[in-house]
């Protein structure tokens, strides 16, 4: 464990949040793996030992979500069976075969493998992270522990961006190689979580650990609602039926997933991994890689701040900003992209500028960050596991749709379709969330509705 972290008074605040920086890390070299592709798109067409076509660019963008799909369900289940610490440590390896794979073999089919193990170690750090932090964090600060999960995904973005465009490939390759090795060396030194402990009959393991977690020794009546909470949603039913038949857990799931959709299929995925190619689509005086720098500068200036909103706002008000100001944001972008395209008008950069950074700052302060915190909250602890799994999963299958799709229509009708689509979602997507979603910031973990009631029905 990391014992002895901490002097001050509150000793346990700061090992909080050392310990939950510590594993959302996972999520930063998730994020450089995700993205290190993208800055390397444009020169891998004319490499000779790739010689890519843009239909194998467009796979090898697409297929990291058909590793991310595949994993997700499994990494809920080991962390269910065997710890949540011990499933989020298998990113940093599975990361690094990747990196070392690309580096001695230059090929698109090994490019390929590479991006199907990165894919799976996203839906493993995607999947339990969540999970991780919400049950060591204080309920008061779940939200703003949690909502790191996406400043390091745009941090680990931010990475690859800045460095990938001005490195030979063999050099960005191994300035790679670090990344997940400072993160597993760091992270086996951190606690289980006392969730975990209780679900498995260890109380005195549980106790120990929360008094780690907490400013006090005197945790018998915290530890004891845990007990009771998990001793109640882990009796009976079976997971998946509790999952589907309880009426709370089911509403949770069904909020959940809509909040999924609306993050990936309004273009969070497509412009991360197409920012140099469609900011190259654009009059701006700016490169496109200087572009993509500042978009991802952006992503993760406004994600810190937006990791402090939502336990002082509430998640659904910043839901629906996020999903009505996207809808705002995509339209102006796709206006800018259809005047430019297709009328003899010469658009200004500074509506492009204007719509990227009004989507930068309200995907970040809602949907960015919590889908991950509802992820980690809303759900008991025998289906937190399985939710997380299942939705991460669905998450990969919209990304793969958004990123698939995004180069037929960009060719069939213009860049300006896509951002209009995305658009549609957002104010679909907000509408719904008005009507569905309840507020869970301050909650216990897995506290529902007091309306909704705990029976099958």
């Amino acid at each position: 464990m990391v014992l002895g972290i901490g002097a001050s008074i509150n000793r346990g605040l700061l090992r909080q949040v050392i310990v939950s920086t510590i594993s959302q890390l996972s999520v930063f070299v998730t994020g450089a793996a995700y993205c290190w592709f993208e800055p390397l798109t444009l020169r891998l067409r004319e490499d000779p030992n790739f010689m890519m076509t843009s239909e194998e660019v467009s796979w090898l963008i697409a297929v990291v979500e058909i590793g991310a799909a595949s994993s997700p369900m499994l990494a809920g289940y080991l962390s269910d069976r065997y710890g949540r610490k011990y499933v989020i440590l298998s990113v940093g390896p599975m990361c690094l075969v990747g990196w070392v794979m690309a580096l001695l073999w230059k090929n698109v089919w090994i490019l390929g493998v590479m991006r199907l193990l990165h894919g799976m170690a996203i839906g493993v750090g995607f999947t339990v992270a969540p999970i991780y932090t919400a049950e060591v964090a204080d309920p008061k600060l779940r939200g703003v522990l949690s909502g790191t999960f996406m400043t390091a995904m745009y941090a680990g973005s931010l990475f690859v961006f800045c460095i990938g465009p001005y490195l030979s490939y063999d050099i960005f390759g191994y300035a790679c190689l670090p990344v997940p090795i400072a993160f597993t060396i760091m992270f086996m030194f951190c606690p289980e979580t006392p969730y975990f402990f209780l679900m498995n009959g260890k109380l005195e393991k549980a106790k120990e650990v929360l008094m780690y977690f907490r400013d006090s020794k005197n945790v018998d009546e915290e530890i004891a609602q845990m007990k009771a909470a998990v001793e109640e949603e882990t009796s009976g039913s079976s997971s998946w039926r509790t999952l589907f038949f309880d009426k709370g857990e089911r509403k949770a799931f069904i909020i959940v997933n809509i909040v999924c959709i609306a993050k990936y299929m309004t273009g969070m995925p497509v412009i991360a991994n197409y920012a140099i190619e469609t900011f190259s689509k654009s009059s701006s005086s700016l490169s496109p890689e200087e572009m993509s720098i500042i978009l991802m500068v952006l992503l993760t200036g406004i994600a810190i701040l937006a990791s402090f909103l939502s336990d002082w706002f509430g998640r659904k008000p910043l839901l629906l900003i996020s999903c009505f100001g996207c809808f705002v944001a995509h339209l102006f972008s796709g206006l800018y992209y259809y005047l430019h395209e297709k009328t003899s008008y010469d658009s200004p950069p500074w509506m492009l500028y204007l719509g990227i950074a009004l989507y930068c700052f309200c995907s970040d302060i809602g949907l960015g960050p919590l889908l991950q915190t509802l992820l980690g909250e809303m759900f008991g602890a025998s289906t937190r596991g399985l939710a997380n799994g299942i939705t991460e999963g669905l998450a990969a299958v919209w990304s793969f749709s958004a990123l698939k799709s995004y180069s037929p229509v960009n060719e069939a009708f213009g860049i300006y379709l896509n951002f209009w689509f995305y658009s549609g979602i957002a104010f679909v997507s907000g509408v719904v969330l008005w009507i569905m979603l309840y507020e869970t910031a301050g909650k216990t973990i897995g506290e529902k509705e007091d309306k909704i009631d705990k029976s099958p029905s």
